[in-house]
């Protein structure tokens, strides 16, 4: 379970420094395995770990090549990636790999690029 939460750490550090070189990203949400089930009965012994990165260059904000990049990153790395067609100024990309999930979000608006991941549920 730490192996898992560590690789998925990981990758989202290395995807977020290659998609805003120049820029050191973020762990911003990492508060380790959780129990998901735990709110409808708090009987299920299944684990999974979420966790968020940001990055983001202030000066030269681009959702649209951020989110381009991000795809060509993730593949580049074993990952299934598909640009997701934006929604009023929302810019993302889904991705997954060996029950992994990624998704990525930028917005026209804010010039912070956000890659959030969960590991695959462990029982």
């Amino acid at each position: 379970m730490t192996g898992d939460r560590e690789f998925l750490r990981s990758e989202l550090l290395a995807v977020a420094a290659a998609v805003v070189p120049g820029q050191r990203p973020v762990v911003t949400h990492d508060p380790g395995p959780i129990n998901p089930g735990v709110l409808f009965d708090g009987r299920g012994p299944a684990t999974v770990s979420r966790v968020t990165v940001q990055t983001g260059n202030p000066r030269s904000p681009d959702p649209v090549a951020e989110v381009e990049a991000a795809a060509d990153a993730l593949r580049a790395r074993g990952w299934t990636a598909d640009v997701v067609p934006p929604e009023n100024g929302h810019y993302r990309v889904a991705a997954q790999r060996d029950g992994f999930d990624v998704a990525v979000h930028a917005w026209e608006a804010d010039w912070r690029i956000t890659f959030t991941g969960e590991t695959p549920v462990v029982s």
